[in-house]
């Protein structure tokens, strides 16, 4: 299974959906993508995901070509466009952002709201 961590695309938003520790439990069994630079506004650097056992990958569409996308933020419009069929949404979704919620559904995307 492939899990995605993009970058964090909202003005402000400086966290990442995952650390090296949690990234290093996942990649035990599971190939975990991170796009390059995702950490760096909480002060984690690529080598750091690397380490943990973590592909870096360049661009924002690799990470969301995924089987799980784990983010902080909900996605935003161009986002939920990256999201293949079929697949697993984890992050801070807003229940009440009714468009949000429903645009995630129409793409076939299971979304969870932590």
């Amino acid at each position: 299974m492939k899990i995605g961590v993009p970058a964090e695309v909202r003005a402000g938003e400086t966290r990442v959906a995952a650390t090296p520790e949690t990234v290093k439990k996942l990649a035990a069994k599971h190939s975990v993508l991170v796009q390059a630079g995702a950490g760096a506004g909480s002060s984690i650097p690529d080598r750091d995901f690397e380490a943990a056992g973590a592909q870096i990958v360049a661009r924002a569409e690799a990470a969301y070509d995924a089987d799980i996308v784990l983010k902080v933020r909900a996605p935003e419009a161009a986002e939920i466009a990256m999201l293949k069929s079929g697949s697993v949404l984890l992050g801070l979704l807003n229940p009440y952002d009714s468009a949000g919620v429903e645009a995630i559904a129409k793409s076939g995307v299971t979304g969870f709201s932590m």
